[in-house]
């Protein structure tokens, strides 16, 4: 693949879900690249769309969810394709950590068959093969003992004992692309420091991208490359890491920055929070998401306001700031 071209490229990605009252929006017209060894953070507060918009990705939306739009991973359409086509792309070229890891690990089975498993229908390995190799990923993703932990149950293992298997797991096909779906969130401070580091470091040993979904801007500011901000299932800006934290221009990714916790005096001791509720997936609204919580409303955010395209990949959807250039 040429570096140039997208590893991931998402256009007019719109996810609806029909319930008993009609049909509500979760994701609105949602379009971004990932390139390859890149690490991209989603972020935005809870209902605003980032997990929709990586199972959508994985095809793994609930039955009564539709997608539209486009998917493209190394140039072929993921959105829609048949299950058993899918199955030959996910756990071998893209994989994902998702938030619960003592729900996403089978309960009844033990380490070792959950992690051979991927390696026997993905690699074809032999069983004898794919013991060895697994061993050898726990041992790398920093699992005490692993030759004997590897055939325990998964309620033997702590939190982040489980998130380490999931994340081994993950990577033993070597994918070209993570998704990783909060998998710090259930996790102590320590050991969250602990796996992000970790996921850094296998990121930049085998080469993978990685998509990190997260309401933690702590952990944007520590893992990644780039950032997309969603809000109300669309997205309101993007940038570079640095020019996100450093030069916001949509208040809504201002408000994030100033609601996250500090140990300066810059609050004066205050803990701020962004003005009134999230926005719930109501249906196709016109206008903003943000603006009845914007300090900077007015009339013509009534009206949705376009994606706009700046230098260094910066994009804004806001009408009363201009992007950079």
């Amino acid at each position: 693949m040429n570096a140039e071209q997208p590893l991931l490229a998402v256009a007019g990605l719109s996810v609806r879900f029909k319930l008993p009252q009609g049909w509500v929006t979760a994701l609105d017209n949602v379009g971004f690249d990932i390139r390859p060894g890149e690490v991209v953070g989603i972020v935005g507060e809870s209902g605003s769309g980032k997990s929709q918009m990586l199972l959508s990705i994985m095809g793994l939306l609930a039955s009564n969810g539709r997608a539209t739009g486009s998917v493209r991973f190394r140039g072929t359409e993921l959105l829609n394709r048949p299950m058993a086509e899918l199955d030959h792309i996910r756990g071998s070229s893209l994989s994902m950590i998702f938030q619960d890891p003592m729900t996403s690990l089978n309960p009844y089975m033990r380490v070792s068959r959950q992690l051979t498993e991927v390696l026997t229908v993905h690699q074809g390995m032999s069983e004898a093969a794919a013991l060895k190799a697994a061993t050898e990923m726990l041992e790398r993703v920093r699992i005490p003992e692993a030759r004997r932990r590897i055939s325990l149950y998964p309620h033997e293992f702590s939190g982040g004992m489980r998130q380490r298997v999931m994340i081994a797991m993950a990577l033993l096909c070597k994918p070209a692309l993570l998704l990783a779906d909060e998998p710090t969130t259930a996790l102590d401070v320590t050991v969250q420091a602990q796996i992000l580091e970790l996921m850094a470091e296998l990121g930049r040993d085998l080469g993978t991208a990685i998509a990190i979904v997260t309401h933690d801007l702590g952990v944007i500011a520590r893992l990644c490359d780039r950032v997309v901000v969603l809000y109300g299932g669309r997205i309101m800006e993007e940038g570079r890491i640095d020019d996100i934290f450093h030069d916001t221009r949509h208040p809504y990714t201002e408000g994030l920055l100033a609601a996250t916790p500090r140990l300066d005096a810059a609050t004066h001791g205050e803990l701020l929070t962004i003005p009134g509720q999230p926005r719930a997936a109501m249906g196709d609204l016109p206008g903003c998401p943000f603006a009845p919580r914007c300090a900077l409303k007015a009339e013509i955010c009534d009206v949705t306001p376009p994606l706009k395209s700046g230098k260094e990949g910066h994009r804004l959807a806001c009408h009363m700031r201009e992007v950079r250039v």
